[in-house]
């Protein structure tokens, strides 16, 4: 058996691995490629293989860093299964239906700038695409092993990154019967997140399949960083400013207004308008209000209680661009927005309009690709490009990675120590290069096997 590494090989974006056995080719994940264009320019380029030929995908969650191209892989002839939980299968379809608004936007908006095709981003999928992929989806939930074929038997555990996120457990077996066992970590959470259980943890394994976002680095207490937020809200509120958070739309949003609601019921802030600028999050939040049985037990609490912690009073869901535009005039309030790596949405339309002025305050609530307009903003650099302008950044900036929903490097070689053998062989992906080999010499000190860093379309065979 082979496994063939597509994406999130030596990057955080476009994960992608393709698994062989004798007479089985299944997927795990099937994302887009997000941040710079030589980056975006591989969701263009054919997958290595025919789609018509596989099997089975395996989705890990709904990111779109992780599901991005499954409408694709439809359009090219891909007729089997598509495995996940169901919230993963519900978000999932929210998350690609806004891409495919936003590549159309986009595609209509420079399109007439572009002097010939190739300036032009051509649309990946359309609604239409997409509704036939999710033909064929397939839910189970946590815990539940599934023989798909006399060849592969999987199951998937909590990953406590988003709801409905899973690690994907694989049973296989080779034409001489012979049994391995493949773990991927999908994108490991952080223990003690608000919405979310804790990552399960996984005593056995073959070989592991493991994200390194975070991998050489330490998150903030967590504590620590809702305290944070809290002396932004407070400070920006006293000086007349605006606080502008480019967030995701799922998990992270969900994350930032269940502490929001908190703050309020302990009238911590009191008379501070906020504004959710991202019809997606609210589809989102939806989602998340059908399926609390996915949450840890304090989040589970604050329902039997009646409380609902995504909404609260001063919280403005904001629909219509219209109305999105109409924020331009505000002051002293908060504004919710995508994307989270500010390369699309609304967010950038708020970014142009207040990142001159002293007095905003932007905060960065989750990973930030190299090359993105995010992690210039992180970099604190003095001037940066909205929409194709320069504008100087005079605004304040506050990183607040206790909010992220990956582990760090400490949760990470937590979560690999659970094994209760050794592992063959440890492959690090989703981390960029100087992390993921940090990552990779602190692992082989502490643990005794191969740790191995694949490269972008390597061919690994597992014995």
């Amino acid at each position: 058996m082979t496994i063939q590494f597509l994406g999130a090989a030596k990057t955080v974006t476009g994960s992608c691995f393709y698994v062989k056995t004798d007479n089985t080719k299944f997927l795990v994940d099937c994302g887009a490629f997000q941040g710079p264009l030589e980056l975006e320019k591989r969701n263009y380029e054919p997958f290595p293989f025919d789609p018509a030929e596989l099997d089975y995908v395996f989705l890990t969650h709904a990111h779109y860093d992780h599901c991005g191209r499954l409408p694709m892989l439809v359009k090219q002839g891909f007729r089997g299964r598509i495995f996940c939980t169901q919230p993963t299968r519900d978000l999932a379809r929210v998350i690609l239906l806004d891409s495919a608004s936003l590549q159309e936007e986009e595609y209509k908006r420079w399109s007439v700038k572009a002097k010939t095709d190739i300036d032009v981003r051509k649309p990946l999928f359309t609604e239409q695409d997409i509704e036939e992929c999710m033909k064929y989806f397939e839910v189970y939930p946590y815990g539940t092993s599934v023989n798909v074929s006399q060849e592969v038997e999987f199951r998937m555990r909590d990953a406590g990154h988003i709801l409905g996120s899973a690690v994907m457990e694989f049973w296989l077996k080779n034409g001489m019967g012979r049994l391995r066992k493949i773990v991927f970590s999908g994108d490991i959470g952080q223990p003690g997140a608000r919405i979310v259980s804790d990552p399960d943890l996984v005593r056995d394994a073959d070989y592991v399949i493991c994200e390194s976002t975070y991998g050489n680095r330490l998150h903030k207490d967590r504590n620590e960083t809702v305290l944070e937020l809290l002396g932004v809200l407070t400070r920006t509120q006293r000086e007349g400013g605006n606080v502008l958070i480019p967030s995701f739309a799922i998990e992270r949003t969900q994350e930032l207004l269940y502490e929001m609601n908190l703050f309020i019921e302990n009238k911590l802030i009191s008379n501070l308008p906020i504004y959710l600028d991202s019809p997606m999050a609210s589809k989102a939040t939806e989602i998340f209000r059908q399926y609390p049985d996915f949450y840890d037990e304090d989040a589970k609490r604050l329902i039997q209680k009646g409380d609902d912690p995504f909404d609260f009073p001063g919280l403005t869901k904001i629909d219509s661009a219209d109305e999105s535009k109409r924020l331009i005039s505000k002051k002293g309030v908060v504004i919710i927005a995508g994307s989270g790596m500010c390369t699309g949405g609304r967010i950038l339309h708020h970014l142009k309009n207040n990142i001159e002025n002293p007095s905003t305050h932007i905060v960065i609530v989750g990973y930030q690709v190299e090359g993105t307009l995010g992690r210039d903003l992180v970099n604190g650099e003095k001037v940066v490009k909205i929409m194709g302008q320069d504008y100087q950044n005079n605004a304040k900036i506050s990183t607040l990675n206790g909010f992220s929903g990956h582990g760090d490097e400490r949760d990470l070689r937590y979560w690999l120590r659970s094994f209760g053998h050794t592992p063959r062989q440890i492959f690090l992906v989703h981390g960029d290069p100087e992390i993921i080999n940090d990552f990779a010499k602190d692992l082989s000190q502490e643990i005794n096997n191969d740790i191995y860093i694949p490269e972008h379309l390597e061919e690994v065979k597992l014995d």
